[in-house]
């Protein structure tokens, strides 16, 4: 059972948590944050502690309000790219997007750079469900492409269960935005063990969390 109300407390305190998937899958462990409590600090701990490619991602509603596609469907669009969408040995379409700065930012990679550009995603992202329109034309004014942060788009977690669908479906069953970032946390020359990562969360007071923990919270 999940202490739903502590980990709520920790997220929206810029705490992250960290997120294991499953047994047979990737068999990886995430550090999330929840991106309405993002600074350049926390980008600075997924890019050091961490160390994975540090992701945003929101939910399929949101996406589909700002018109955003998958990465794979624009590459099917064209003929020659198309050859390069290939299933990945756990089999599932991946959750990518396009890649977005903010206009403000200077080259869009560093701590405080990405930070803003999180920021400010979220903004669109937690405003959309009531007033979509300038929200979105907001977005399109406000971001542009290609750069630094790439936005995740959740397939829904009875349809995909990596740690985009994961990290939103556990932002739903807080009651928060599902405007969530994260970075796979690596080891040496391969992603860190679940039994580390335990180990980690424990030395640094984190949650730490395992798929089947949130489906159990999410799926009836």
């Amino acid at each position: 059972m999940l202490r739903l109300e502590e980990i709520r407390k920790d997220l929206e305190a810029g705490i992250p948590v960290l997120i294991y998937d499953f047994d047979g899958r990737e068999e990886e462990v995430d550090m999330v944050f929840y991106a309405g409590a993002v600074s350049w600090k926390s980008v600075k701990a997924l890019r050091a502690l961490a160390g994975g490619l540090i992701c945003y991602a929101t939910g399929k509603k949101e996406a589909e309000l700002l018109g955003l596609p998958f990465q794979v469907d624009i590459l099917r669009s064209s003929q020659e790219l198309s050859r390069l969408v290939k299933r990945p040995k756990y089999n599932d379409e991946p959750a990518f997007s396009i890649w977005v700065n903010h206009v403000d930012t200077v080259t869009g990679i560093s701590d405080q750079d990405r930070a803003l550009t999180i920021t400010e995603l979220h903004k669109v992202v937690s405003h959309l469900s009531e007033d979509s329109e300038n929200y979105k034309e907001l977005f399109y004014e406000k971001f542009y492409s290609p750069g630094h942060v790439p936005i995740l788009i959740s397939r829904g977690i009875r349809n995909r269960r990596g740690h985009t669908e994961l990290s939103v479906a556990l932002a739903e069953a807080l009651g928060l935005e599902r405007s969530m970032l994260f970075a796979e946390m690596l080891g040496e020359k391969t992603s860190l063990r679940k039994e580390e990562a335990i180990k980690f969360a424990k030395h640094n007071g984190f949650h730490f969390l395992e798929g089947k923990d949130i489906l159990q919270e999410v799926v009836a």
